[in-house]
């Protein structure tokens, strides 16, 4: 699709460009520079949509990712982070929001790679979309039974 859009691009760009040299060569009369000048304007128009069109249909280059840590171990869990996300939610992660997810792994697992490699491991076998840093909790009591103040 990219490369359909580019040569749209270069169309468009072929036609302005043939445009103009009409309009300086042409010798128009004023009345017919005129009923131009309506043409010209829906076609500036044309091209301010191309242009702001453009945003969507080319890319952002992607940044080169840097791990926090340099473990195999942490490489390999990120690795297959990256592919249960892509296979269990469907979730593609660019570069930019990767780098970012790797900046907050590294802040919630405090700089320790067996940590972090804890926290992805643990939102894998729940199946989270996210991970998150993984707390113990207080073991709770369970409720006394012999009580006999139930409503039932």
């Amino acid at each position: 699709m990219q490369k359909t859009w580019q040569a749209i691009c270069e169309i468009i760009n072929t036609a302005d460009a043939k445009l103009e040299e009409f309009m300086l060569s042409a010798g128009l009369s004023t009345l017919q520079i005129n009923k131009l000048n309506k043409f010209i304007k829906e076609w500036n128009n044309l091209k301010k949509s191309a242009d702001s069109f453009d945003q969507f249909l080319t890319p952002v280059s992607p940044i080169e990712v840097e791990y926090p840590f340099e473990q195999d171990d942490f490489k390999y869990t990120w690795k297959i982070w990256k592919e249960y996300l892509r296979e269990q939610h469907g979730i593609y992660i660019r570069s930019r929001a990767e780098q970012q997810s790797l900046l907050y792994l590294n802040e919630i697992s405090e700089g320790n790679a067996d940590k972090a490699v804890c926290y992805l491991r643990y939102a894998m076998a729940f199946t989270y979309r996210f991970f998150f840093k993984v707390e113990k909790k207080d073991t709770v009591n369970p409720p006394n039974n012999n009580n006999n103040d139930s409503d039932f």
